[in-house]
């Protein structure tokens, strides 16, 4: 280029600036970010909602365990009632104290005195048993009665045989339903070989353990210590059922 002067001066070439490509690249990184910002956004959400799931499925899973710990508990606490209500019943189950006999004669005025119990014809060394759970009280000689055995029982009931060959129990002995403690016999003030059979509610005045008894009745001739009257349950109805199926009627 030549001046006014004369000069020659050097001219540089124009400067170009490319406003679209920048503009473009600067949207495309901007869409870039963008993107790259909603994917973090979202990956960030899924892994809250996975947690979150977790913890979820976590709880469900300690529910489930818990569940399942208490309805084992539960069918223990089950079994474990079942078992003591079957320990219960054996220990306070009833059974008759002697097999193969004939009721020969029961509860009542007999020659001018009352007969207080049940006899029931059998031969000398039939076995007599304890009726349910209880203790022995006493054993030996007694007029009348000859070899006596009484046992009281879990309810306070006492049950006294009399006439008896042979005692096999001692005072203080504990004793389950159908543990034999003696056998029949000839022995005091009797016309043939019987057991004789007393019940006392309470170990007080005898009550009629016949069939047909019913708690109300067997019940009436006796009170408890503090006065009031015998539970109705001092003698079972489910043995008094049993008595007419396992022994005759006698006069």
């Amino acid at each position: 280029m030549v001046t006014a002067t004369g000069a020659t001066v050097a001219e540089s070439a124009p400067a170009y600036f490319d406003v679209t490509g920048s503009a473009s690249r600067a949207r495309a990184m901007d869409a870039a970010a963008t993107q790259f910002d909603r994917m973090e956004t979202e990956q960030q959400r899924e892994l809250q909602n996975s947690t979150a799931l977790g913890r979820v499925s976590e709880a469900q899973r300690v529910a489930r365990s818990a569940q399942r710990s208490s309805v084992a508990s539960k069918g223990l606490a089950v079994a474990a009632l079942k078992k003591a209500e079957a320990a219960r019943q054996a220990t306070e189950a009833w059974v008759l104290p002697i097999k193969g006999a004939t009721f020969t004669s029961g509860f009542g005025w007999r020659w001018g005195r009352m007969h207080e119990g049940n006899d029931f014809a059998t031969p000398v060394g039939t076995p007599i048993a304890a009726m349910s759970t209880g203790t022995v009280i006493s054993t030996g000689w007694e007029n009348g009665y000859g070899n006596k055995v009484s046992i009281q029982y879990w309810d306070g009931t006492v049950s006294v045989y009399a006439h008896m060959s042979e005692i096999d129990t001692t005072v203080g002995a504990k004793v389950a339903p159908g543990k034999i403690v003696g056998l029949s016999g000839n022995t005091g003030h009797l016309t043939g070989p019987h057991l004789h059979l007393e019940i006392h509610p309470y170990g007080g005045a005898a009550i009629n353990p016949a069939p047909g008894c019913t708690p109300t009745t067997c019940s009436s001739r006796t009170r408890h210590p503090t006065g009031r009257r015998s539970r109705p349950q001092s003698w079972p109805q489910s043995l008094l059922r049993s008595w007419p199926q396992s022994f005759s009627s006698g006069a």
